[in-house]
């Protein structure tokens, strides 16, 4: 019963983005249309402009763009939070059918499995300033059947970083962490925009104080080098 019961809280507070919009209803009067942010079995994040108080029931009929039929849904107005043009409503699914259960499940399962696939199509940026060791990182990359590209400058990594037309499955770096500019940019990047980082530590397995810094973050991986099963564990 105890691992049952942990599978369902773990499957009702996984939350995924999704597209998706939500008609909103209190009292039967429509409050307006929001758009989904996220959702899981256990409530949903909605944004739009009107706001609601905390506590409050309303009725929701949400559209997940799935080519599903709408779902109609009871919840509760858990907190409010403003937004630059708006607001954002978390509201909770206290009563779920298991068709509405399922319908949420089944949405999120095809979203992350989207991400997924969308993801193992992009590259991965390799930052490394010495050539000869930034085309054996790139390499090894590639001999997994992963897509790679190389920069060697700081500033070459920040422009394709910030381009809004190019996106990376993650970044990938080494001897750099030896120099305090790049990680604090690095750090930056990867508490910013939660970006997957890799970081190959020295061949006798150690990090510099600013790399086990950033190693702390969740979605930071230091695999060991010599390992190519956990090597590609961390680039997947």
């Amino acid at each position: 019963m105890g691992h049952a019961r942990a599978q369902r809280e773990r499957r009702s507070n996984h939350r995924v983005d999704l597209d998706g919009r939500a008609v909103v209803f209190q009292r039967g009067d429509h409050v307006g249309q929001y758009t989904l942010e996220n959702i899981s079995a256990g409530g949903a994040m909605v944004s739009g402009d009107r706001d609601l108080r905390p506590g409050h029931l309303v009725h929701l009929l949400i559209d997940l763009e799935t080519g599903e039929e709408p779902m109609s849904v009871t919840g509760s107005v858990r907190r409010v939070r403003d937004q630059n043009n708006g607001v954002g409503l978390a509201i909770a699914f206290p009563v779920l059918t298991a068709d509405q259960e399922d319908a949420i499940h089944n949405a999120v399962l095809r979203a992350l499995l989207r991400r997924d696939t969308d993801r193992a199509h992009l590259p991965l940026l390799v930052f490394e300033p010495r050539r000869r060791v930034r085309e054996e990182i790139e390499s090894e990359i590639r001999s997994f059947g992963l897509p790679v590209a190389g920069v060697d400058s700081l500033a070459d990594a920040v422009r394709e970083l910030e381009d809004e037309e190019t996106e990376y499955a993650g970044l990938v770096i080494h001897s750099v962490t030896h120099d305090a500019r790049s990680m604090e940019v690095i750090e930056f990047f990867t508490r910013s925009e939660d970006l997957r980082t890799v970081i190959l530590p020295e061949p006798n397995g150690t990090l510099c104080e600013r790399a086990e810094r950033l190693a702390k973050l969740p979605q930071v991986r230091v695999p060991r080098i010599w390992s190519r099963s956990e090597l590609r564990r961390a680039l997947t």
